[in-house]
This record gives structure tokens, sequence and C-alpha cells, in this order.
């Protein structure tokens, strides 16, 4: 992704989930923000809105490249599809 395709991306997660962690609930500060993709890009995962989330970087990092919450963490919110309109 590019630097202003990443910007664009946050800027619609921020829109349609907020600025909490994906998987722990945390409030993040924007240093701390990363984009967390439910299906990592390396199991065959994209950059569509449906397969991101903002994640903490303690959360994403812990994950890495598993299909599985971060270990010690629950999902949180089910999982789900944002608007369409949003592209």
């Amino acid at each position: 992704m590019s630097p202003a395709s990443k910007r664009s991306k946050r800027r619609q997660l921020l829109q349609l989930y907020g600025n909490h962690c994906h998987w722990c609930g945390k409030q993040m500060r924007k240093s701390e923000r990363t984009i967390e993709h439910l299906l990592p890009k390396s199991r065959g995962g994209s950059n569509a809105l449906s397969n991101l989330r903002l994640a903490c970087f303690s959360c994403n990092n812990s994950r890495g490249n598993s299909l599985l919450p971060p270990p010690g963490n629950n999902l949180r919110t089910p999982i789900t599809q944002p608007d369409d309109k949003i592209a």
C-alpha cells in the first residue's frame, strides 16, 4: 500500500470502527495505531476494507500471521463488514 493509500484506509477505518484496538479494546494514540489484516496478506488476505481493522502495535505484533486473536486476547467485537458506500 502506498503512504497515501494507508492514510486513506486509516481514516476510513477510524470512521467505521473508532479509535479502539480491534482485539483488546484499548483506546490508541495516533502513534500506536496499526492496520491489522484479519486474514494476513501472507495467507492470501487483501487490503480491502473488509479485511482491515485498526489494532494497537502490541496486539498486531503478537498476532503475527496467525488466523487467531493475539495470545491472551479474545475477540472483543464480532467481525463485521463495512458499509459498501465507503470505498
